[in-house]
């Protein structure tokens, strides 16, 4: 009797560590009509903080695909097809500097014992149904509703901006960055008036930090953040928008500029802010495919032509890869100051983003010459002009 009742416990402990065992296992199960042997699906997996890629066995339209998740994280699928890209590649033989711009690849969130379904034609792709029962993927799948039809609007818009690459014609370049910036305006309006709809949802906060929203004064931020029920404000997300605050609060007017060290691209010599101590300096925080960032050159010519000698420099850092991208977008909006490249050090680029808290761009910061901030732009900067002529005089 004791041997019976030993060997049932042993079953039943061995049962609860198998079921222990798959609890931080998912499933996603997809079906996709309109496949073809030509098409591929790829997963691009970050299980523990290692970064993979699969290529899904497609039968009939259908696919399945199983992992590890310790945690809420977030899961990639892509949609390849060998014609479309080799059409490309021989569209693009012997040239370089094609953009991405659009949505061509489908994310959502995984968890520990999920199970997803994908659903749709893959002509449709990455604008099909995630079926789940986390809110998180929920959330997200009444956006795309609500934006399809600019989300779609963006990606036809990919290939018309991709033509005046190739055609080297900046201004229609321009033209379609301009109609993709306006679709993506629409996109935003909707998705802050989403967030503000629901505030007893996590997925709200986590978007909120996500999508660009966050290029607020601190005290705007805490508005913000005490709209949120107090479940979504103690959140992973909720703490990392009360971190956010704690830094730019202490990025106000009158603390401490971070100094950092970069290379002047130019020159190759090195540029350390703490040498500009006894100036004003602007530091504006730019990239080449920025739109925004290149419409405020002129501003910043005009500024600069106006105060140069008068204890002023201006120093540029761009957000692009290549020196030879930064000094050819330069070279066209004819802007003549010192440029550095925050990718200089990768891991540079990361900590100067955090330290001058860079959450987009254009973003422009003047410090004072005891080496503190005077004042900090994101997006539009005609305050600017009002801030240096009380400085100035002039």
């Amino acid at each position: 009797m004791k041997r019976i009742v030993l060997i049932e416990f042993i079953c039943l402990f061995c049962g609860i560590q198998q079921m222990m065992g798959q609890t931080d296992s998912y499933m996603v199960k997809g079906k996709l009509s309109g496949m073809s042997e030509d098409i591929k699906i790829i997963v691009f997996d970050r299980q523990s903080g290692d970064s993979k890629f699969d290529t899904l066995k497609v039968e009939n339209g259908e696919f399945v695909y199983s992992g590890k998740a310790d945690q809420r994280q977030q899961l990639t699928f892509m949609r390849l097809s060998q014609k479309e890209q080799e059409a490309s590649r021989a569209k693009w033989k012997g040239k370089r500097g094609m953009i991405l711009s659009g949505k061509f690849d489908l994310t959502f969130f995984v968890s520990p014992g999920a199970q997803i379904e994908i659903q749709g034609d893959q002509k449709d792709f990455p604008f099909v149904e995630v079926i789940s029962e986390d809110e998180f993927n929920q959330g997200m799948m009444e956006l795309q509703h609500l934006n399809l039809k600019e989300l779609k609007e963006i990606n036809v818009l990919h290939d018309a901006l991709n033509d005046a690459v190739l055609a080297d014609d900046s201004v229609a370049k321009m033209n379609v960055f301009e109609q993709q910036n306006a679709l993506r305006e629409r996109i935003s309006q909707r998705t802050t008036e989403w967030i503000t709809s629901h505030p007893n949802r996590e997925y709200a906060m986590w978007l909120y930090l996500n999508s660009g929203l966050t290029s607020k004064t601190a005290g705007e931020l805490k508005q913000q953040y005490d709209r949120f029920s107090n479940e979504v404000q103690q959140s992973e997300a909720g703490k990392k928008l009360a971190e956010l605050i704690r830094v730019r609060t202490a990025l106000a007017p009158g603390a401490p500029a971070p100094d950092f060290t970069l290379k002047n691209i130019y020159t190759g010599e090195d540029i350390h802010l703490a040498d500009y101590r006894g100036k004003y300096v602007l530091l504006d925080f730019w990239a080449s495919w920025c739109v925004p960032c290149r419409k405020s050159h002129p501003h910043l010519i005009q500024i600069n032509q106006k105060y140069k000698g008068e204890n002023f420099v201006l120093l540029g850092i761009a957000s692009d890869r290549k020196d030879e991208v930064i000094k050819k977008a330069a070279q066209e909006d004819k802007i003549d100051w010192p440029q550095m490249n925050i990718y200089e050090k990768r891991d540079q680029q990361k900590q100067l983003n955090e330290m001058y808290d860079i959450s987009a761009i254009p973003t422009k910061i003047l410090i004072d010459p005891e080496g503190k901030i005077v004042v900090k732009y994101v997006g539009d900067s005609a305050g600017l002009d009002r801030e240096l002529e009380k400085i100035f005089k002039k």
